[in-house]
């Protein structure tokens, strides 16, 4: 009886007490900055989140609340992501249904429980994460750059997409000879074509309204879906992402070609339609006249390439979305 009242001596228990209760709440302000890294990568360079016309004290409080919603839900997000990975439902998951990309938290699961390799996952044991402790500041610093390149690498590749309206506008110019009336873009911190920045600005609103639900609120989902199959402290970039951001490259030409090809093929034509008219009629001031004819021509088929440039927007951003959830959501391959 004595040790037992020893035991719950206040004197005793008040530093074991006041240790743990400082242990819980680093731990938790470590999970509470993990998540906030994360989102903090997206409001950097996504589209929208990322623009200049943001004030950074908006970003700054959008990224805190949401990371304060965010982080006391993180055990639903992983059940989610563990029922939306177990295909046939009977509460284990096998193999054949983690994706590669995931194989590694397969495996410390299996050596942390001492099961056998072909064991399934339960759910409790999927839910158990481990969190960086603060305290190793280089395995910290580690997971918090990874948490920032998976938020960056959603908004990089969304912007590519959209950067190709700035190339058609780029072409406009100069084919109407606007080029010399270039303006300083302040997201960018360079010169951008007249023309570019009212394409980009054209195809930022279609990425915001367009169906079932803004550009803008499917970035966030997609952000908040990879807390389902990438626990905080565990992102990572894979191969398959960083090759999708080449093939966004390559989508985001296209769509600058596609949008201005019309205006491309009109001036091609007018030049050759010049040139035969300098060769066959030579007391024609061409300079004159011919960069008033390019600059008006330009003019016209610009009006008619802005009711294109929502078709081929909402053609491209879309699938470039979906094909990052995939390759962030479900990873295929480590580097």
């Amino acid at each position: 009886m004595d040790s037992f009242t020893t035991l719950l001596d206040p004197e005793r228990l008040a530093p074991w007490l006041s240790r743990a209760l400082v242990d819980s709440a680093l731990l938790e302000v470590a999970r509470f900055v993990l998540v906030l890294v994360r989102l903090s990568g997206l409001m950097i360079i996504g589209p929208f989140f990322g623009q200049t016309a943001v004030p950074m004290n908006v970003r700054a409080l959008l990224v805190i609340s949401l990371a304060l919603i965010i982080t006391p839900a993180l055990p639903s997000q992983l059940q989610r992501g563990f029922d939306r990975l177990d295909e046939n439902g009977d509460g284990q998951l096998v193999e054949d249904e983690i994706p590669p990309g995931l194989e590694h938290r397969r495996d410390a699961i299996l050596q942390a429980r001492h099961l056998s390799p072909d064991a399934g996952i339960r759910a409790d044991d999927y839910l158990a994460t481990t969190v960086p402790s603060p305290i190793n500041l280089i395995e910290y610093a580690g997971a918090l750059l990874g948490e920032l390149s998976l938020g960056f690498l959603l908004g990089l590749g969304v912007l590519t997409i959209l950067s190709g309206l700035q190339l058609a506008g780029q072409i406009v110019d100069q084919q109407a000879g606007f080029s010399l009336g270039e303006i300083i873009n302040p997201d960018f911190d360079s010169t951008a074509s007249v023309s570019g920045q009212s394409l980009f600005s054209l195809g930022m609103t279609m990425f915001l309204v367009f169906e079932p639900m803004g550009g803008h609120l499917t970035m966030l989902r997609t952000m908040i879906q990879t807390f389902e199959t990438l626990p905080i402290g565990e992102a990572f970039i894979s191969r398959s992402a960083v090759e999708l951001v080449g093939t966004l490259v390559q989508q985001s030409l296209l769509l600058g070609l596609r949008v201005s090809a019309p205006l491309i093929i009109t001036m091609s034509l007018v030049d050759l339609t010049l040139g035969f008219l300098g060769h066959s009629v030579p007391q024609v001031n061409l300079q004159g006249v011919g960069y008033a004819a390019r600059a008006a021509l330009c003019m016209f088929f610009l009006a008619i390439m802005l009711s294109g440039v929502p078709e081929a927007t909402l053609s491209a951003v879309p699938a470039a979305l979906e094909s990052l959830r995939d390759a962030l959501v479900n990873p295929m391959e480590r580097w």
